[in-house]
C-alpha cells in the first residue's frame, strides 16, 4: 500500500449518505490526513481539503498511530434539501480550490428518495486534452480504412480516447489506477477489457455505417493494442490530469457511500450485495475532464 499513499499525499475521504424513511438524511464526511510537522513535505488535512463549517455540522476527531489526524464531520438534512462544497479539494501548494460538489436527496415517487452528487472541478484545465502528437496521430491513420485516414478524423479519436480513458483510470466505478501501482500487467489487461465496448461505440458513432461490425471490431481491437500495449502511445498520465499551475500533481482518492433502511432500486455505482450499500471510488481527476454524477433510487419502508 505504499504506492497509494504515495500517490496521495496519504490525504483520503470517504463520504456517506444515509438516506431515512421520511426521506431526511445524514451526512457523514471523513477526511484523513497528515498532522502539521516542522518540516512538511507532504500536504496536511487542512491543505488538501475545505473542512465542512457552519449550522448544523458537529465533528470528532481521531489521532492514528501513523501519524494521521482522522476527522469526521456529520450533519442531517431534510427531504429535498442541497448541500454545496462539503467535499472540497485543494491544490498544494496554493491552496486553491481544485473540486467542489453538491448533493441533494428528493422525493421520487411513492416511497422513493433519489440521491444526486455532482463533482465539479475548479482547477486549470485538463491537460489530457490536446497532446496529441504527430505520432499518435499516425498510429490512428495506420489502423483505418484509407478513405477514413484522414488528420482530423485521428485527431478526433485520439481525443475521444482520452476522454473515454478518464473514467476507466481514475472512475467513479473500480479505477484502474490503484490496480496500476500494484500490478501493472494486470491494469493493462483490465484496461484493454473495458475499453473495448466504449471504442466500439466511439467508432459508431464517428463514422457510423462507414465502417461494418466486423471493421469496427478490427479497428477497436488495434486501436487498444497500440495505445495501451505499445511505447508509441500511452493512457493519460495522472499528473496531466491535475496539473494545476501551483499544484505537484498528486491524487485525493475519494469513496462515497450510500445507506438506507430500505433497498437500492437503481444506481450508476456498485451495489454491496451483503451490506446492501451502493458506493462510487475515485481519484479526485475523475471530474478533470467531465462533470461526474453520482446517482440512485431508493425504495424505502
Amino acid at each position: 500500500m505504499a504506492g497509494l499513499a504515495a500517490l496521495g499525499g496519504c490525504a483520503r475521504a470517504r463520504v456517506t449518505t444515509t438516506v431515512q424513511a421520511d426521506g431526511s438524511w445524514t451526512r457523514s464526511v471523513m477526511l484523513t490526513g497528515q498532522e502539521k510537522k516542522d518540516i512538511q513535505v507532504q500536504p496536511t488535512l487542512e491543505d488538501t481539503f475545505v473542512i465542512p463549517s457552519g449550522a448544523g455540522w458537529q465533528s470528532h476527531e481521531e489521532k492514528k498511530n501513523n501519524g494521521d489526524r482522522e476527522l469526521t464531520l456529520e450533519r442531517t438534512l431534510g427531504a429535498g434539501a442541497t448541500l454545496d462544497g462539503d467535499v472540497g479539494i485543494k491544490a498544494w501548494p496554493g491552496g486553491k480550490l481544485r473540486l467542489t460538489n453538491a448533493v441533494t436527496v428528493t422525493r421520487a415517487g411513492p416511497h422513493r428518495f433519489e440521491y444526486r452528487e455532482t463533482l465539479q472541478w475548479k482547477g486549470e484545465p485538463s491537460q489530457i486534452l490536446g497532446q496529441v502528437k504527430p505520432e499518435d496521430l499516425a498510429g490512428i491513420k495506420s489502423v483505418l480504412p484509407k478513405p477514413l485516414a484522414t488528420d482530423a478524423n485521428a485527431r478526433a479519436l485520439v481525443e475521444k480516447l482520452a476522454v473515454l480513458s478518464v473514467p476507466v483510470l481514475f472512475g467513479p466505478v473500480d479505477p484502474l489506477l490503484a490496480m496500476g501501482l500494484l500490478h501493472p500487467d494486470l491494469a493493462a489487461r483490465r484496461l484493454g477489457q473495458r475499453m473495448g465496448t466504449l471504442v466500439i461505440k466511439a467508432l459508431q458513432d464517428q463514422f457510423g455505417d462507414q465502417l461494418t461490425a466486423a471493421q469496427r471490431k478490427e479497428v477497436a481491437r488495434q486501436l487498444i493494442q497500440d495505445t495501451f500495449s505499445s511505447a508509441r502511445m500511452t493512457p493519460p498520465d495522472p499528473a496531466a490530469a491535475t496539473s494545476d499551475k501551483n499544484n505537484t500533481g498528486s491524487l485525493t482518492p475519494l469513496m462515497f457511500i450510500l445507506k438506507t433502511p430500505g433497498r437500492i432500486v437503481s444506481s450508476n455505482g456498485e451495489l454491496d450485495e451483503l451490506s446492501g450499500e451502493v458506493f462510487w471510488a475515485m481519484f479526485d481527476a475523475a471530474a478533470s475532464v467531465q462533470d461526474v454524477v453520482l446517482t440512485a433510487v431508493v425504495e424505502v419502508p
